[in-house]
């Protein structure tokens, strides 16, 4: 169940620097349908496949998140829009 949710956060992570939130929702499609295909391999319960497919959709669209926000601020930085804060001056009279 881990390395499922790791996988889905490091496949938010490129989806989310490289598409738009559309992408998410059959990502997470996806994501459901291939937890419940493992739970079932397994012979888990109910709940506990419940519970992984939960966590990996959840964590593919924290992913998403994440990656969108390095996909900003790798931006930012590469048009210098994200400056480090600069000390104040103060003005001699």
């Amino acid at each position: 169940m881990v390395i499922l949710a790791l996988i889905s956060l490091l496949a938010g992570v490129v989806l989310g620097l490289r598409f738009k939130v559309l992408v998410v929702v059959p990502a997470s499609t996806a994501t459901l349908l291939v937890a419940v295909g493992i739970g079932l391999g397994r012979a888990d319960s109910l709940w506990t496949i419940v519970l992984m497919a939960a966590a990996a959709v959840a964590s593919l669209q924290i992913g998403y998140l994440a990656g969108g926000i390095i996909g900003y601020v790798l931006a930012a930085v590469r048009i210098g829009g994200l400056r480090t804060a600069q000390p104040a001056r103060r003005s001699a009279h």
